[in-house]
């Protein structure tokens, strides 16, 4: 497995903007960051952020959570009210799986979908 270390270097210009420009070891060039971060995202372009969603918002009766990717493994997901105490937990690992959130009290909540490869994300989710 190839690996690019990339090193950051800011310049300032006078103006008092500035702009990141990366230096790839493997390639003895400069390049932009837009440049850099395009060459690191080709090697895993779904993320599970990319891919997960939820319908309707805001919820009344049910909350449809679906995935339109699979990582070949299980999604976990678990619900939070705003004071972050958890409220559902639920792993799936089809395209599509539903919620009832019909006896939730009305408010903001927090759906927190993890797999073991791409991470975490977090979403708002409204009922009401």
């Amino acid at each position: 497995m190839k690996f690019l270390i990339l090193l950051a270097m800011l310049n300032f210009s006078e103006a008092g903007g500035g702009e990141v420009v990366l230096f790839g070891a493997n390639t003895q060039e400069w390049v932009e960051a837009d440049e850099a971060s395009e060459e690191v995202s080709q090697e895993n372009d779904t993320t599970l952020a990319d891919c997960l969603e939820l319908y309707p918002q805001p919820a009344h009766d049910v909350l449809f959570v679906a995935l339109n990717y699979s990582f070949g493994g299980e999604v976990h997901l678990e619900l939070f009210d705003v004071l972050g105490c958890s409220i559902y937990k639920e792993v799936f690992d089809g395209p599509r799986t539903m919620i009832d959130v019909s006896h939730f009290q009305r408010g903001v909540y927090f759906l927190s979908a993890r797999t073991g490869e791409s991470g975490r994300v977090i979403r708002r989710v409204i009922i009401y």
